[in-house]
């Protein structure tokens, strides 16, 4: 049984992309080892170009373009029987289509459409046979090798902003399994190889030498028999900010939502979120060089509109004028002093009812919630009216909030609107109407 491993799974979705959608640029995700390709092709062959042709075809409203290529096999190695063999690819470029040449004889891994024809492209590991040796000596040999799969991997990491990649050395690697515990530790060029494990799914760890972290320090590998997996990892300089948050009555508070937001976020940058645990305590890690604001409802995110405390920015002011703006250097470690927040807002609930221009009450309508301060950077919270046209949102006193009403046809179409209504919840805010109107058509 073949088992997709995520880079041939990244490789193979770039092929059938590449047959299902116009594209402007092709992108690989890096191309598989031999050991990792073998088992992931439907065929592999040696052969000779015999004929190549443009041919076109229709799928749904557009003709698209693609290479008819023939070939004498001159050694089948996979799933193929016969001397003649044909398959598709892009024409080249955008498409990831690979470039034959008449008489060019290639090793060629295709896969299998499910129409039953074969496809390949420069994602895979089809090449000149001239510079397939590696493959070969793999291919060749699996009938002679050992036992059990490999998995293997390169680790890298940025210095400073701006600089190459270099090698980690003595980085520590587990390996775990349902029926292994490995390790190993990179080499001189930050490599690591784990053969004679047995088949099966492994958590590949790696734990970070000091002052370097990563933004995924655990990957999934799925080998089979004499098969491998490569998992690299890629580190950065552990920049990040640290602090705790304390409500009004000095005590943590848990489950808040903080925002980073580089001071000039329309320029460069974009905000990031982290929500404090149990403790109040909060991280940010891998925080890139720059300038950030730091606080509590200050950008707007999903999961912005509910968090019941007021705008509050780092120290602890609502006035972005007298907050402190944080300079981050590449490799910091920066701990701020507690953020003591403002009391909480005071819950209530927002009612309303949708009409429609006959003053009957609407089921099934869509009512959106919004709040006015985020410049529509926040999702909007949705909900629909019930039996008697009635919804009902959760909302907190002193803030705007707009509401919109609407109903789509059953081929998603906009069919009635209300009008965008403002609100602003004071104590005991005031029933909403929102009433549906036909949506004017757009040209």
């Amino acid at each position: 049984m073949k088992i997709l491993t995520m880079k041939v799974a990244a490789v193979l979705f770039w092929l059938v992309y590449a047959l299902s959608a116009e594209v402007t640029a092709c992108s690989c995700l890096g191309r598989p080892a031999p050991c990792e390709a073998y088992w992931e092709a439907s065929v592999i062959f040696a052969g000779t170009v015999t004929y190549s042709s443009q041919v076109s075809g229709k799928k749904g409203s557009y003709e698209r373009s693609k290479r008819l290529v023939r070939f004498n096999v001159d050694e089948a190695f996979l799933g193929l029987d016969g001397t003649e063999a044909e398959l598709f690819t892009g024409l080249g470029g955008g498409d990831c289509g690979y470039e034959f040449k008449l008489g060019g004889q290639y090793l060629v891994y295709a896969y299998r459409q499910k129409d039953g024809s074969l496809y390949t492209g420069i994602c895979s590991r089809t090449r000149p046979l001239s510079d397939a040796a590696d493959d070969l000596a793999y291919i060749r040999g699996l009938s002679s090798a050992q036992p059990g799969a490999t998995v293997f991997g390169q680790v890298q990491a940025r210095s400073k902003t701006g600089e190459e990649p270099h090698a980690v050395k003595a980085a520590k690697i587990i390996i775990e399994g349902p029926a292994k515990l490995a390790d190993a530790t990179t080499d001189e060029k930050g490599r690591y190889r784990v053969s004679g494990l047995p088949p099966g799914t492994y958590k590949v760890r790696i734990a970070p030498p000091e002052g370097l972290s990563g933004y995924s320090s655990e990957r999934e590998a799925k080998v089979v028999d004499r098969g491998c997996a490569q998992v690299d990892f890629w580190l950065e300089p552990d920049t990040r900010i640290t602090g705790k948050v304390v409500d009004a009555n000095g005590l943590p508070a848990p489950d808040v939502l903080m925002e980073l937001v580089p001071d000039d976020v329309n320029r460069v940058g974009y905000a990031v979120f982290v929500k404090t645990d149990a403790d109040g305590k909060y991280a940010f890690p891998l925080v890139k060089p720059g300038r950030y604001w730091l606080g509590v409802r200050i950008y707007g995110s999903a999961g912005s509109t509910y968090v019941p405390y007021p705008r509050t920015y780092y120290p602890g002011v609502a006035d972005e004028a007298q907050a402190t703006i944080i300079d981050v250097k590449d490799g910091a470690k920066i701990n701020l002093n507690e953020l003591i927040l403002p009391p909480r807002l005071v819950e209530s609930v927002l009612n309303g009812i949708v009409v429609d221009v006959n003053g009957r009450p609407v089921k099934g309508a869509t009512v959106w919630l919004k709040e006015r301060e985020y410049n529509d950077r926040d999702m909007p919270y949705r909900t629909e009216s019930d039996n008697e046209g009635r919804f009902s949102f959760k909302v907190y006193q002193g803030i705007n909030y707009n509401l919109n009403a609407y109903v789509d046809d059953s081929k998603g179409n906009r069919e009635l609107s209300s009008e965008p209504t403002d609100v602003r919840v004071d104590e005991n805010p005031k029933p909403v109407r929102l009433v549906l109107h036909i949506q004017a058509p757009t040209n």
